[in-house]
């Protein structure tokens, strides 16, 4: 049975605009094409929506074991997050760090003083 880019849409719970995008040949979900019209089979739609669920939590759950070891590892996951995609972290001091620039609070009494 074929279904219009609308349908599919609903059925994936995306928008038009991404459906277009996951069309072959640029996408992964196979389509006919007719003229400017875009018709998908609704096995199709049904298959990729599986097969994306199942692909996403298993890459979910590696990302989430590997992430956690390196986390442990290096002691800061952004740093090494910036670091694995060429970027150099830029080190400033934090707030924690630097002495407080403060002058101390002062008891005041609400007495006041009878001389």
């Amino acid at each position: 049975m074929l279904i219009s880019v609308k349908d599919a849409a609903e059925r994936l719970g995306v928008s038009a605009r991404t459906v277009y995008d996951l069309a072959a040949p640029a996408g992964p979900i196979p389509c006919h094409r007719i003229g400017a019209r875009i018709l998908f089979n609704k096995e199709d739609i049904t298959e990729y929506l599986q097969s994306y669920r199942y692909t996403e939590t298993k890459r979910a759950v590696a990302t989430f074991l590997n992430s956690t070891a390196s986390l442990k590892a290096s002691g800061s996951g952004l740093e090494s997050y910036f670091r694995k995609r060429g970027r150099e972290p830029k080190l400033t001091p934090t707030t924690a760090k630097s002495p407080r620039a403060s002058t101390p609070l002062q008891l005041v009494s609400s007495a006041h003083n009878t001389q």
